[in-house]
């Protein structure tokens, strides 16, 4: 409709222009000059633009990405929190299965395990632990004994806790230092808790000496 309106109004205005035309090879001229450049582009407008289909297929795809990204955070968020907010009873903690424990669980073990021996626990922990979990006050010397409690399965506990076990005990002014641990330890750092004057605890020991406790703690 709207190029039919410009054509009416383009053959009026030549109608007009041969009334009062002077030359008429001129106005020819100009016929020829307007149907070759104005009358195109009405016949023949040029056509829109349209967004690639592809680029709206990898925006979806992206969109679809971040959607999954985003519900995968959201459940590792859910199961963090879940893990913060688990807090197993002194029960519980008897007749858990030692491998289940978290790090935390395992420290709170070793302390009760130490107070029913006559020892007075203090748990440490947090950022400024100095690689200390657990103080233990002598029940006769009243001396304290830093102890460092590692909850490995496979790995071994190397010289480098050794190292700064030494620190956090001078650093809590105990008067000894113990490394309790459920894996083992590495060469290096026997060798390092041997000249550092350290008891190494390994898991054996763990199994012989708390899992024994454990077993009496529940029969009675």
């Amino acid at each position: 409709m709207k190029q039919l309106l410009n054509m009416s109004i383009i053959f009026f205005g030549l109608a007009w222009f041969w009334l009062i035309a002077d030359d008429p090879e001129w106005y020819w001229l100009f016929v020829i000059l307007l149907a070759g450049v104005i009358i195109p582009g009405l016949i023949f407008p040029p056509k829109k633009k349209s967004t690639p289909k592809k680029s709206t297929k990898r925006n979806r795809i992206n969109s679809n990405k971040q959607s999954v990204t985003t519900k995968r955070n959201r459940t590792n968020g859910n199961k963090q929190s879940a893990t913060t907010k688990r807090k197993l009873s002194d029960g519980e903690l008897l007749t858990a299965n030692l491998e289940d424990l978290n790090g935390y669980e395992f420290e709170r073990l070793v302390a009760m395990y130490y107070k029913d021996k006559g020892y007075n626990p203090q748990l440490v922990g947090g950022s400024g632990d100095h690689e200390v979990d657990i103080i233990l006050t002598d029940p006769k010397e009243k001396y304290k004994i830093a102890v460092q409690c590692k909850h490995w399965k496979t790995r071994n506990v190397g010289n480098n806790v050794i190292l700064r076990l030494s620190a956090g005990k001078r650093v809590h002014k105990c008067l000894d230092a113990w490394c309790i641990t459920t894996s083992n330890y590495t060469k290096s750092a026997k060798e390092a808790a041997e000249g550092l004057n350290i008891r190494l605890l390994n898991g054996l020991h763990v199994q012989d000496q708390i899992g024994s406790w454990r077993k009496k703690k529940m029969k009675s």
